[in-house]
């Protein structure tokens, strides 16, 4: 036969069946438009199958794929033993359970109540230099010309109200402030060191130890100090490397037996946090150093600079780094509330972030931090909280890195907000004041007022409250609560009506209506767990499993005859004709048409219905190649079968580029993520329509070689176009 000829066969194939055809491209489109559509519900670290760090490990994804075999090989088993029965109520629970994650983000978009945004307004400035945050975070010190300032509870407009000063200490060295003998001022820094219920000042030339609650002056020592503490009897200072016992008869002298040189990398000059988490011992945090020391409890009798100073514990940035911003407060992973045990999170020029518990008078990494193994941040990283936010008892970390302030919360450090940070490129200091909202009381959660403190202003915001009112609020013995609205109910009813409609009537439509959203379920949850370049090398391992599954073993054949017998959704049915019905389905309708194909490549003719559908893939077959488009087999009428897998697994690489791919600005006014999503959709479809091509002249194919061969060129060439070879650069780990 001619091409010409081919072509017009062709031509009116596919037209004679176009019904069936179209339906199932509608099917296809539909489901992955589904999945797009709630993907930003899902879009949330704690969503991740294996977790943020799993993203981007290839050894999850192995995992897949055995779990794939294995179900595969299960079901067929079942089915040779005759228990149906049990393939039956397995599998509806399993799509029950990925009806659910389709179902809940549709319901709630639909019924819920959409939180405010968190948005940052700017606020009146006190003039000041932000020093720290304390551990109770809705307290702050700053620093002016002339005075050292407590600040509290900085409430903000939004909540009708401004900043409180709890207290304010004249910082003159000189003076006394009447005409011809004004105060005199220190034009150093400033550092102060929390201790307790005390804290010391420093100013260079003068040691002033302060009680935190009132500001009342306890004690000072005139001469030099750039970081100062005390121990039970004696006053320190640390000035440049090296750590002094103030002599209190000797207001600029020091006895060198008291004189300790510091660790290398230490200065003064470069200071970031200094506090006392024991009466022994110090903790100090520079640019080029961070460790603990002990305190020294007696002299030596070296000379000058030939002893160092006892280190308990230290830590140095990487070579090229530095560190930009240090806290000192209450751990997340606080076992109890007695306050022994502390968090140390310091961050660094190059965007990582370190976090060291306190416990038991020792100093440890701490192991939940995963952060720098994923390259969470952009440097530097500018400023660092750990607060409540909303005043429920536990401790949220805040970071603010280039250009974004981001929380996290939780034993798993769930990212909860994610914002533009104020503009600027300093140093950002933060603090939080919560507000009663007497709809969440029963749990006890505010209003969370987040105050940014830097040097071209102050800004605001409220982490609100839930603005749905839950149905009920479920809480633990531990105090977690989980509030389940009235959304979450309607979802897994209308999933559990859905169940038993299938089986008290498992009609196409029925079969269909669960399919689309089981597979859009599936789709965006695997989606937002892996990164473009595994879901690819997941699309390639499949491809070639199905092609061998359907051509060599042919057990995919037996798992359609199974699936299509048990009536269960794991399959799209698209009907030809009004009359058709998927419950004259028999058990062998893929293995016999399988053998009627075989037949007619022998010389055999033979009519039949047009694919095999699996769980992995799916494989078109019909009964010959026509001149013309074959009849019809059944008076009901013919239809269409594709496995869930063949819409499955274009559609996870549609989410996942729009899931992890960089935010930029694409083509015809899209996204990059957005125009690299639908660029992939529309390859998928060419692939499906070369699919249907194969499928009307009666030659059986594998589905997923050239569904995801056409999903996978059109991510390459959008993604190409968009972002360049960034595409393809998630640095992708085994494990």
């Amino acid at each position: 036969m001619s091409g010409v000829g081919r072509v017009a066969v062709l031509k009116d194939a596919m037209l004679s069946q176009w019904r069936s055809m179209g339906g199932m491209a509608a099917m296809f489109v539909g489901t992955i438009l589904i999945a797009i559509y709630i993907q930003p519900y899902w879009d949330r670290p704690e969503s991740r199958a294996f977790g943020e760090a799993g993203t981007t490990k290839a050894g999850f994804i192995l995992i897949e794929f055995v779990l794939i075999l294995l179900f595969t090989a299960l079901i067929i088993w079942l089915a040779r033993k005759g228990l149906q029965w049990i393939i039956k109520w397995a599998v509806l629970f399993i799509l029950w359970i990925s009806l659910a994650y389709a179902l809940i983000p549709l319901a709630s978009y639909a019924m819920d109540t959409p939180n405010e945004p968190f948005e940052f307004r700017a606020e009146a400035a006190i003039e000041g230099e932000f020093l720290l945050t304390e551990v109770d975070a809705s307290a702050f010190m700053l620093v002016n010309d002339t005075h050292l300032m407590r600040m509290q509870d900085a409430s903000a407009l939004q909540a009708g109200g401004g900043v409180n000063t709890s207290w304010s200490w004249s910082i003159h060295t000189g003076g006394n402030g009447t005409v011809g003998d004004s105060y005199q001022y220190s034009a150093h820094p400033v550092r102060l060191l929390t201790q307790g219920e005390k804290m010391v000042y420093c100013d260079y030339v003068r040691w002033v130890e302060l009680e935190t609650s009132t500001g009342a002056e306890l004690d000072s020592h005139d001469g030099n100090c750039e970081v100062g503490f005390r121990d039970e009897d004696n006053k320190w200072s640390v000035i440049d490397r090296y750590l002094t016992k103030l002599d209190p008869f000797k207001e600029h002298q020091s006895n060198h037996g008291w004189v300790f040189v510091m660790p290398e990398g230490y200065l003064g000059n470069e200071h970031l946090l200094a506090t006392a988490p024991a009466e022994d011992r110090i903790l100090l945090v520079a640019e080029r150093w961070a460790g603990l020391i002990e305190v020294p409890q007696q002299q030596h009798a070296g000379e000058f600079g030939d002893v160092n100073v006892t280190v308990v514990w230290e830590m140095t940035p990487d070579a090229g780094d530095w560190f930009t911003a240090a806290t000192w407060g209450e751990s997340p992973y606080a076992t109890s509330a007695d306050g022994d045990e502390r968090l140390l999170l310091v961050g660094s020029e190059n965007g990582k972030v370190q976090g060291i518990s306190w416990a038991n008078g020792t100093l440890s990494v701490e192991e939940h931090f995963k952060f720098n193994e994923r390259e969470a941040f952009d440097g530097p990283i500018r400023g660092l909280m750990l607060a409540d936010d909303q005043g429920d008892g536990y401790i949220d970390v805040f970071v603010v890195d280039d250009d974004r302030l981001r929380m996290f919360s939780g034993w798993s450090l769930v990212e909860r907000l994610n914002v533009a940070a104020p503009a600027g490129d300093g140093t950002v200091g933060m603090t939080i004041y919560t507000v009663d909202d007497p709809a969440w009381e029963k749990v006890g959660i505010d209003f969370g007022v987040l105050t940014t403190i830097e040097a071209d202003g102050w800004h605001s915001g409220v982490i609100s409250t839930p603005a749905t009112q839950p149905a009920f609020i479920h809480q633990d013995s531990a105090g977690y609560w989980l509030a389940i609205n009235w959304s979450h109910i309607f979802a897994m009813v209308f999933a559990t009506a859905l169940m038993a409609a299938l089986t008290i009537r498992p009609e196409w439509y029925v079969v269909n209506t669960a399919g689309i959203l089981t597979g859009a379920g599936v789709i965006t949850i695997i989606g937002v767990s892996f990164v473009p370049t595994l879901i690819i090398i997941f699309m390639v391992v499949t491809a070639v499993y199905d092609w061998y599954a359907v051509y060599k073993s042919k057990h995919m054949l037996d798992l359609a005859d199974t699936m299509i017998g048990l009536k269960l959704p794991i399959l799209l049915v698209a009907p030809q004709s009004k009359g058709y019905s998927f419950l004259d389905e028999g058990d062998g309708a893929m293995t016999d048409m399988d053998a009627q194909t075989e037949s007619s490549q022998m010389g055999g003719t033979g009519g039949g219905d047009a694919a095999v559908a699996t769980d992995a893939g799916s494989a078109s077959a019909d009964s010959s190649l026509p001149a013309a488009p074959p009849p019809p087999a059944k008076s009901g009428g013919d239809a269409l079968f594709m496995g869930l897998g063949d819409v499955i697994f274009p559609g996870m690489l549609v989410v996942s580029a729009l899931t992890f791919l960089p935010d930029s600005d694409g083509y015809f006014g899209l996204s990059a993520p957005m125009f690299v999503a639908l660029g992939t959709l529309v390859g998928g479809l060419v692939g499906y329509f070369t699919l249907m091509s194969y499928v009307a002249m009666g030659r059986p194919q594998a589905g997923l070689p050239l569904l995801n061969g056409g999903s996978i060129l059109g991510y390459l060439v959008a993604g190409l176009l968009s972002v360049g070879t960034v595409a393809l650069s998630f640095g992708i780990t085994f494990f």
